[in-house]
């Protein structure tokens, strides 16, 4: 049972990996509207991100990588938008995006240390 709900989480972390990246590097011709909250959006976006990542393994140093590389992904991503023609990369989305990777974390790791 383990190996399905591992399987499961493994899927869901790349659904999730894979729609934040395509969201980010559409044009913005591309008529998908996110709305007019564009700073907490990013900020849910890799909150959940995080908290896939953090029900991956339990292992330690693999949580500590998450967090890198969750973080990493949203500030590349946000490199990258500066070559998509009509995107542009900001501060202030990188600083919503490594928001709700920290946040991921931060939730995670209170619940699992209150539960035992």
């Amino acid at each position: 049972m383990d190996s399905m709900r591992d399987k499961f989480i493994i899927l869901s972390f790349s659904f999730v990996l894979i729609g934040i990246g395509v969201l980010s590097l559409m044009p913005p011709t591309s008529a998908i509207e996110l709305g007019e909250h564009d700073k907490w959006n990013h900020f849910i976006a890799y909150l959940i991100l995080a908290l896939n990542w953090c029900f991956i393994k339990n292992k330690r140093n693999f949580f500590f990588l998450g967090l890198v590389f969750c973080a990493c992904y949203g500030l590349l991503l946000e490199y990258f938008q500066g070559f998509v023609p009509g995107r542009v990369p900001s501060w202030l989305d990188a600083l919503a995006n490594t928001g709700g990777v920290v946040t991921g974390f931060l939730i995670y790791s209170i619940t699992k240390t209150t539960r035992g």
